[in-house]
């Protein structure tokens, strides 16, 4: 099952007022699900989503047409409302298959149809002359007479009350090394995601993956589905895998306000735990899961210092414990490394250099400090998105800098915004029309790339706008009244 919305093109003659109350750009999970809790929340805002594709919901994570990319969380805890945790259940049972278990990790494919889904119900019930699809890309954003506008490329400009900008992860930045010169390489591949990333390449040929986290497996499992024979080589400096799933038991929260207010103290605390659930024969796994629900709270009560802290000593080890994979892709991934195909190395590299037909990737091992040398016939940059908006080639984060009306949080991980996700402009002062969702946040919030926390982010956005545009629109109402 899929939905198709086509561009109305917004502001030429179908619509002859063409202002918005909402308009979201990006329509990807973060913003297909806003504009779907939008409409269902009130009967009268006008709401449209922005984005170079016409398919909601899918995004880069679930519009992979790759049979071993698997959701890395369990059918059962994957509903995208936070007040009907099964909702995904039961729709998977419905349009997919009828035995889906809540433990089951489903092809992400299935949870894009879903996502899509969910705003196609939402604008069947709630009236489609309330809403808009529109493919085009946001270039810039103005302010005109006390309102947003923004500028696209392909069609006239949309002003709108407010904006959302639920544009997802952003491209990695190229790393520093020596002899790469990305914009002329003829094996290098800043983008794990392009287009072109994997094709082209000999029968058993070899890859180096730069970076070993989730985008790395990802790449792994796209190369298995395409039959892909040759080697790849996976190299990081700290060579952390992320871990597998298993089913564990519950733990009780141990974390409060009175928990210790630095990484070394809270890595301690951790570990206590972690030891006392193993001498009753409880997985580490229980532990981690127990601090989801506060790990935003945590976070926000680390002073700036501390969490500088945690991103430079424990960002790496916490990410392998905190995001695992689905048990039957670290299945696929433990095979590959045992039959000699996936091969992880531990190091930093030292030296780029290109031949005739083949790249030369010089690296130091981590520890002992020999120097290592791989040939490879592709190397593709997979060490996790940009996040500090000042090094993002984006002409839309540019346009709000470049005017003040945005600023970096002061880990530079994304925006800074308030606890409602309004942009915090150059003055320190937050907007009541700017407002950022998802991974943008993550310098305020830290968790802000998963579904559990997104659709409670999504939810409690929802409530704010319906809250904010219906109270000022009365208000603009009886001002007209008065004055008529």
């Amino acid at each position: 099952m899929s939905i198709l919305f086509i561009d109305i093109r917004i502001g030429e003659q179908r619509l002859p007022d063409p202002q918005l109350d909402v308009l979201i750009i990006g329509g990807g999970f973060s913003g297909t699900v806003l504009a779907a809790q939008l409409l269902r929340r009130t009967v009268s805002l006008s709401v449209a989503v922005m984005d170079r594709v016409s398919l909601p919901g899918r995004g880069l994570a679930y519009s992979t047409p790759h049979q071993f990319h698997l959701l890395n969380v369990p059918a059962g805890k994957m509903s995208a409302l936070p007040d009907e945790p099964d909702d995904f259940l039961r729709w998977a049972r419905t349009n997919y298959d009828a035995s889906v278990q809540p433990r089951s990790f489903l092809p992400r494919a299935v949870y894009g149809e879903y996502v899509g889904s969910l705003l196609q119900r939402a604008v069947t019930e709630r009236g489609q002359e309330r809403f808009r699809w529109i493919q085009d890309e946001a270039l810039s954003l103005q302010r005109r007479r006390g309102k947003r506008a923004v500028q696209r490329r392909k069609g006239a400009e949309l002003p709108a009350r407010a904006v959302v900008l639920a544009t997802g992860n952003f491209p990695p930045a190229d790393p520093r090394i020596p002899g790469l010169k990305p914009a002329s390489s003829s094996f290098y591949y800043p983008f794990a995601w392009a287009g072109d990333a994997l094709e082209g390449l000999p029968a058993k040929g070899s890859v180096l993956l730069i970076g070993a986290g989730l985008t790395s497996v990802d790449v792994i499992m796209a190369l298995k589905s395409k039959g892909f024979k040759g080697r790849i080589h996976v190299l990081s400096r700290r060579g952390l895998l992320p871990h597998r799933h298993k089913q564990t038991e519950s733990w009780p929260l141990f974390w409060d306000e009175r928990s210790p207010r630095t990484t070394l103290g809270l890595l301690r605390l951790i570990r206590e735990q972690v030891r006392i659930a193993s001498t009753k024969g409880v997985d580490w796994r229980s532990v981690v899961d127990s601090l989801r629900p506060v790990i935003q709270r945590i976070w926000r009560t680390l002073p700036v210092p501390e969490q500088r802290r945690f991103l430079r000593h424990l960002r790496s080890y916490w990410e392998v414990h905190r995001h695992r994979l689905a048990p039957e892709i670290a299945d696929v991934l433990s095979d590959m490394r045992a039959e000699g195909q996936v091969l992880l190395y531990t190091g930093r590299i030292s030296r780029y250099l290109e031949h005739d037909d083949t790249a030369e990737i010089s690296y130091r091992e981590r520890g002992v400090g020999t120097q290592k040398v791989l040939r490879v016939h592709r190397v593709i940059n997979c060490t996790g998105s940009e996040t500090d908006c000042r090094r993002i080639d984006d002409s839309l984060i540019t346009s709000l800098f470049v005017q003040g009306f945005a600023r970096p949080d002061p880990l530079f991980l994304g925006l800074d915004v308030d606890e409602h996700g309004a942009l915090v402009d150059y003055q320190g002062i937050p907007s009541h029309s700017l407002f950022a969702l998802g991974p943008t946040r993550k310098g305020c919030l830290w968790e802000t790339t998963a579904v559990p926390e997104i659709r409670q982010q999504t939810s409690d956005l929802a409530e704010h706008l319906a809250r904010m545009l219906e109270k000022s629109g009365r208000r603009s109402h009886h001002a007209l009244e008065a004055a008529g």
